[in-house]
């Protein structure tokens, strides 16, 4: 009798078996992308309510037009850092934060710029800057109370940031001035470059060169109380050699 040797059972590969059930993945994961589908388009998920918080300038219409929200797409899958540029393109824009809370519910929290002068030069043309010298209006904005005047603004597009190396050494200036009280209305330079400042009563202060603004700044009120009534008369002070100011009348 001959005894023949068993054969051994090949195993099934992998590939084979998912060839034999791929109906069945096929199925399955058409379901799912259904299910899915489904979740993505309920209309809990969909906008039912816009809320825009820290306007005082930009108009509601504004923010919610450059947001540009489609209502029918679910809330979770909307491209916030896209929808955040777009409204932080708005001039008066310093950030925007988009928030989402159930069912339907968007937060846009903007936080806005803060105008701190008007610049003009020779021409007329006026534009309002924050402390980033972003260019917030054109024109000067109501409330602004220090002007920098420069020979040229460059770029007046409202949203734009100025490089003018002249209106940025005015904005330096002014900053140094207010450490020691910030009493002037316009900064500008003369033709010589040097520094020229306006007090809000009018009376023009010479302080020449850049060099020690705050001691040269704290003269100003013992040099006008020195002077008495007379004060009132005063045109200019000029502190180009503090040392020895000279006093200008009308």
């Amino acid at each position: 009798m001959i005894v023949r040797p068993r054969q051994r059972r090949r195993k099934r590969s992998l590939l084979a078996r998912v060839r034999t059930y791929w109906v069945v993945f096929a199925v399955t994961g058409l379901l799912v992308a259904l299910a899915v589908w489904r979740l993505a388009t309920l209309p809990a998920f969909q906008l039912h309510d816009l809320t825009v918080t820290g306007l005082a300038h930009v108009p509601k219409s504004e923010v919610v037009a450059r947001a540009a929200i489609d209502p029918s797409v679910n809330i979770w899958l909307l491209d916030r850092g896209a929808i955040e540029r777009r409204i932080v393109a708005i001039p008066y824009v310093f950030t925007a934060h988009i928030h989402r809370r159930p069912l339907g519910n968007v937060w846009i929290e903007i936080e806005e710029r803060r105008a701190e002068a008007c610049a003009r030069d020779s021409a007329g043309t006026e534009i309002t800057v924050d402390r980033d010298l972003r260019v917030l209006e054109s024109g000067c904005a109501r409330g602004t109370s220090r002007t920098y005047d420069v020979r040229g603004i460059r770029n007046a597009t409202p949203g734009a940031f100025s490089h003018d190396d002249e209106l940025a050494h005015l904005q330096k200036d002014a900053r140094e001035l207010a450490e020691t009280g910030d009493r002037f209305a316009d900064l500008r330079h003369d033709r010589f470059g040097a520094l020229e400042a306006i007090l809000h009563d009018g009376i023009v202060v010479r302080f020449g060169d850049e060099a020690n603004l705050g001691s040269k700044q704290r003269l100003i009120g013992p040099i006008l109380a020195q002077l008495g009534t007379r004060a009132v008369k005063v045109r200019s002070v000029d502190l180009r050699a503090p040392a020895t100011p000279v006093v200008e009348y009308r």
